[in-house]
């Protein structure tokens, strides 16, 4: 057998053969180049330049906590205090948050005052756990105002009339009574300078609307009210927030909300429609974090609303 005829039989090839043939001649070029480019990249790869960012950081780590909050304020601590004497400071001091250590303020510039441990607990915003941890360290010191007496002075008729009264006769003043607002009828708010019947009823009326006064300044809002009237009465005034009637956002029906004075149509509309696609409230703040109402009518709203 010649060789050429060798060759021609044993290594002759087709066209698919010879296709076949190159494409894996190229497959090995190829795999064979990857390590070596692979080597090149990494050998004249430039590194990031991270002086600007660890500027950046050290002049952060630099900066020092605002004076408006001290850190001393942040902490978690306890100590024996009167909440009708306690600062904002005071009441942050003792791990309370800055809207819960607000509330206690607007309550006591609103007349409210705390007689008993219990009362502490019916601050909007107080959950049992906070309660239970702060009750032992609440010493509440009420001072009773002394009843004042003065002599009556006598009139020139007195004097001379002997069936008059002795000129030394002796009344007593008696302090400004105090009314509850969420729990007042009728006939103790016509007893106050100022409101007759119908405004009394207008106050009461506006109060079922809301579901209960949370703050003495919501008086203002009672149609007709006059504004001398509210400026000479406010002091007589306590608010019990624990008779607000609070509406579940995971269970109320559209009329519940729709009178509120608080509430237009088109927020309770997104309401309604955000619980049919995304379901259940995980808390009263999601009205805010997902822009249903805007901030004003939060802060309004919020303390007649929970989501359980």
């Amino acid at each position: 057998m010649s060789l050429k005829k060798f060759f021609s039989e044993y290594f002759c090839m087709n066209r698919m053969q010879q296709s076949g043939t190159i494409v894996l001649i190229f497959l090995i070029i190829a795999v064979s180049a990857v390590p070596r480019f692979v080597a090149y990249y990494r050998a004249n790869r430039s590194m990031p330049d991270f002086a600007k960012f660890d500027s950046i950081i050290a002049s952060y780590e630099a900066l020092e906590l605002p004076k408006e909050i001290p850190a001393t304020i942040r902490t978690d601590t306890v100590f024996t205090f009167d909440p009708n004497t306690a600062t904002y400071e005071d009441f942050l001091c003792l791990g309370l948050s800055e809207k819960i250590s607000s509330n206690i303020i607007k309550y006591r510039e609103s007349g409210g005052s705390f007689r008993k441990s219990d009362d502490f607990a019916r601050i909007y915003g107080i959950n049992d756990s906070i309660y239970s941890r702060l009750k032992p360290y609440i010493n509440i010191n009420i001072v009773e105002k002394p009843v004042r007496t003065t002599k009556k002075q006598p009139s020139p008729k007195q004097t001379d009339n002997k069936k008059k009264k002795p000129a030394d006769s002796v009344y007593v003043s008696r302090e400004l009574a105090i009314v509850e607002l969420n729990s007042a009828d009728s006939a103790q708010l016509v007893a106050l300078r100022g409101i007759g019947s119908v405004l009394a009823r207008r106050i009461m009326t506006y109060r079922d609307m809301l579901g209960g006064f949370y703050s003495v300044e919501q008086l203002r809002e009672v149609r007709n009210l006059p504004p001398e009237t509210y400026a000479n009465l406010y002091q007589q005034f306590a608010i019990d927030t624990s008779a607000i009637v609070r509406i579940n956002l995971n269970d109320f029906k559209y009329k519940q909300l729709s009178g509120h004075p608080y509430m237009s149509v088109t927020q309770l509309n997104a309401i309604m429609n955000y619980k049919k696609i995304m379901g259940k409230f995980k808390s009263v703040d999601d009205l805010l974090r997902f822009k249903l109402v805007d901030t004003v009518t939060y802060e309004k709203i919020a303390p007649y609303l929970e989501a359980r």
